[in-house]
């Protein structure tokens, strides 16, 4: 039996990383020029806005670690995104994705933002799973998609990945607004404690825009959200959800939907904002986020996060030295 909060490693994950960055940088250095490199994921972003970050005031008392004192409140920078290695139209069903970054938090970093120093990060989808349960199967993934049509055509012809390919047809969906959708961060992370693990999850609970708007602009989705913080605060719960059983829900395995319930510890507050300009976009772009920009009492755990952290500072390294932008991690 598994204990509660305690990861147990696969053999090759140091190789298995290595691969997965060497594949990533070789796709990147083949379908972007120098200077107009984007991310390897979310390569679309629909909108960088400004928000509030308030924890509840009477939060219980185990769940009070790290950046979550009762009553606080952060300044933060949300970027809505598609899933996608590619921009495409939004109409295209797809993984979105929302990912927060909290400033000027207190405490001891495990990995700081240097352009953006005391800031923790949170990064969130609209699926609650991945379609990998390892890094070994992560980087068959990451290959395949990396390496073009005929690498992927070989990987949809092999059985054994065919339940990958349905999970990941199954986390891809239309949407008609991303202020509407419930966000999972699909992997686990320390909360102070050895033995205390949790999941996150962000839901909506402002009602948001219902009026048509024409599906077939390929940018519907972010004037969608820019007419709906016009005049209209957005805002969502910040929920947790505590690891109880660690053979049932496990660390290690980012395929398995923990079940137990969601609490909720923060409202996260989008005001009226105009995001719809070339100023903000770059700033968009130029952020960097990472599960690792965190508190010590909030570990990423598990075999997929030990894989990201490598692999998002090398690669948004790689990135931005192409771009001949500021470096950062």
């Amino acid at each position: 039996m598994k204990e509660l909060g305690k990861e147990y490693p696969e053999p090759n994950e140091a190789r298995d990383t290595e691969e997965i960055i060497a594949a990533i940088k070789k796709r990147l250095e083949r379908d972007y020029p120098p200077g107009k490199v984007l991310r390897q994921f979310h390569a679309k972003m629909h909108a960088c806005v400004q928000a509030t970050f308030k924890v509840e005031a009477n939060i219980p008392e185990k769940l009070q670690q790290g950046f979550l004192i009762p009553g606080k409140s952060y300044e933060a920078w949300v970027r809505y995104s598609n899933g996608s290695d590619k921009v495409v139209k939004d109409k295209k069903a797809d993984l979105r994705g929302m990912a927060i970054k909290l400033l000027n938090v207190n405490g001891e970093f495990i990995g700081d933002d240097k352009a953006l120093p005391n800031s923790q990060d949170i990064l969130t989808v609209t699926y609650p799973t991945l379609m990998s349960a390892t890094v070994g199967d992560f980087k068959k993934n990451i290959k395949a998609l990396c390496g073009g049509p005929s690498a992927l055509i070989l990987f949809a012809l092999n059985p054994t990945n065919w339940p990958a390919l349905v999970r990941t047809l199954k986390s891809l969906k239309k949407h008609n607004n991303l202020f509407a959708e419930q966000y999972w961060s699909v992997s686990p992370y320390r909360l102070g404690k050895p033995e205390l693990a949790v999941k996150y999850s962000i839901i909506p609970t402002t009602k948001t825009t219902s009026s048509p708007i024409d599906k077939n602009d390929a940018n519907y989705l972010r004037k969608i959200m820019q007419r709906d913080l016009e005049s209209s605060t957005i805002t969502f719960d910040f929920m947790v959800q505590l690891q109880e059983d660690a053979d049932k829900m496990p660390i290690e395995n980012t395929c398995v939907e923990w079940k137990s319930k969601f609490i909720k510890v923060a409202t996260i507050s989008i005001p009226p904002q105009n995001f719809n300009n070339k100023e903000r976009d770059a700033f968009g772009e130029n952020l960097s986020y990472s599960p690792w920009h965190c508190l010590k009492e909030h570990q990423p755990l598990g075999g997929v996060n030990r894989a990201r952290h490598a692999a998002y500072t090398e690669i948004a390294a790689f990135r931005l030295e192409r771009n001949k932008k500021l470096m950062i991690s």
